[in-house]
C-alpha cells in the first residue's frame, strides 16, 4: 500500500475525531519538520512552539480538512505558514523597538510610508514579472511555493520526469531573478 494511502487513513480517522491518529502523524513526521523549521529560523525554541503549534492547528481544525494526499507537503505547508507569521510579529516587535530607541517619531512615520511604498511597488513588479512567465513556468513555481510540492511530486502531477521539472524550475527562477534585478536596478536608478 502506497504511504499517502496509509495516511489517508489516519487523516480519516482524525477527521472523526481519532487523537491517536493524530499521535501516529505526529510521530511520523514531527523530526522531518523540525528540521524544516529549523531550515527556517535558528531560534529552536521558535522552531519548537511553531512544529507544536502545526498539530494543534489540525486538531483544533480537524472538521474543516480536505483530503490530504501528500502529508508531508501539507504539513510542511501550515509549518511554514505558522512560521512565517511568527517571524515576522517577532521582527516586527524587535523593528519597532529598534527603531523607536534610535529615530524621532517624525523620521520613523516618514519611513514607515517609505518602506510602505517600496514594498508595494516590489509586489506590483514581482507580479509583473510572473506574469511574464511561461503558463507551465508559473505552474511549476505555484506547484513548489503554494502548494510545498517536491520537484518529484511535480512530475508526478504533471506527467513529466523528473529532470524536465528540475529544469523548467530552475529557469523559471533564473528568469524571475533576471526580470527582477533589472526592474529593480531601474528602480534604484530612479530613486537617485
Amino acid at each position: 500500500m502506497p504511504i499517502q494511502n496509509i495516511d489517508s487513513i489516519y487523516w480519516n480517522r482524525l477527521k472523526q475525531g481519532d487523537s491517536g491518529a493524530l499521535g501516529i502523524l505526529y510521530d511520523k513526521y514531527i523530526d522531518k519538520l523540525f528540521l524544516t523549521a529549523l531550515r527556517t529560523t535558528d531560534n529552536r525554541e521558535l522552531a519548537k512552539d511553531a512544529v507544536q503549534e502545526v498539530f494543534i492547528d489540525i486538531w483544533n481544525y480537524r472538521d474543516t480538512l480536505c483530503d490530504i494526499l501528500y502529508s508531508e507537503s501539507y504539513l510542511t505547508k501550515v509549518l511554514k505558514n505558522i512560521l512565517l507569521k511568527k517571524i515576522k510579529k517577532e521582527n516586527v516587535a524587535h523593528s519597532y523597538q529598534l527603531q523607536a530607541s534610535l529615530i524621532s517619531p517624525e523620521q520613523d512615520i516618514e519611513s514607515l510610508i517609505i518602506s510602505r511604498d517600496t514594498a508595494i511597488e516590489k509586489s506590483a513588479k514581482l507580479t509583473d514579472a510572473i506574469a511574464k512567465l511561461s503558463a507551465r513556468q508559473k505552474q511549476v513555481l505555484e506547484l513548489h511555493f503554494d502548494e510545498g510540492l517536491s520537484y518529484e511530486q511535480i512530475s508526478k502531477k504533471l506527467h513529466i520526469n523528473y529532470q524536465s521539472v528540475n529544469n523548467l524550475f530552475f529557469r523559471s527562477i533564473l528568469r524571475l531573478r533576471n526580470l527582477m534585478f533589472s526592474i529593480l536596478w531601474c528602480f534604484y536608478l530612479i530613486r537617485i
